[in-house]
């Protein structure tokens, strides 16, 4: 039966097997196509065929000059779903780790002033943290805060202590709504490095307003997140008595 099956399909069996089972980890660079072509005794040509069904399936990722590499998984956020990005990864089981970086007072930009409606000049508390699944950085959140309510905050273990408890259990302050805006960045000097990222390596950058019941801004959020490492889901429903 196996001679009815193209070799380059036998071949991206095997490899496909060897990223499945972990042998081959997201992000694991490929042997070179001249030692694969060895390895399995074909041609260049039939290799290259394995390699190009794989990169359809999105299982490896080729780069000019650098190398084939196992593709990175990509988690699945659901836009609609009132949840931090951290929550809405805990809620696909991924692993999730959270790493603080660190906290300061500082002044705020443009955006953060409209999003939490302060005047020129004033200055929010910033905490930055980084979320991992797996060991392997996937978002570099920044969340700004008004100055009186990030006075309070800062008093609380923020290494331990998830943002959101600390504003609902210590200053009774819930979060009832939010506005979020997603658009296409490419990273900067600084978040490339915490993400281990090339610097203009394309990503999302996620902006969410979170408002406490009485309507107030309380948290500005800023996320980054690398684009092979996200994606976008909507659920969505036809309405059968519409034309």
């Amino acid at each position: 039966m196996n001679g009815q099956v193209p070799r380059y399909h036998r071949i991206a069996e095997t490899l496909r097997g060897r990223i499945r089972s972990g042998a081959l980890m997201p992000g694991a660079r490929l042997a070179s196509q001249r030692a694969l072509a060895q390895e399995f005794g074909v041609t260049l040509m039939t290799l290259r065929q394995a390699l190009d069904l794989l990169e359809r399936q999105g299982l490896i990722a080729r780069r000019h000059g650098l190398g084939t590499f196992v593709a990175s998984r990509t988690i699945d956020y659901d836009i609609l779903q009132f949840r931090t990005f951290a929550g809405d990864l805990r809620s696909h089981g991924e692993p999730v780790e959270t790493r603080f970086l660190r906290s300061q007072f500082a002044q705020a930009d443009r955006r953060v002033q409209a999003g939490l409606r302060l005047a020129t000049g004033e200055q929010v508390f910033v905490l930055e943290r980084l979320r991992l699944v797996a060991g392997r950085p996937v978002s570099l959140q920044r969340s700004f805060l008004p100055e009186d309510i990030g006075a309070e905050v800062a008093r609380a273990d923020l290494a331990v202590t998830p943002l959101r408890q600390v504003l609902a259990f210590k200053l009774g302050i819930e979060i009832a709504r939010a506005r979020e805006e997603v658009s296409a960045v490419k990273l900067k000097g600084r978040e490339a490095r915490e993400l281990n990222c090339r610097p203009g390596v394309p990503a999302f950058c996620s902006e969410r307003v979170s408002r406490a019941t009485d309507g107030r801004p309380v948290v500005f959020d800023r996320v980054y997140i690398p684009g092979d490492r996200f994606r976008i889901t909507r659920e969505l429903h036809y309405d059968a008595a519409r034309p």
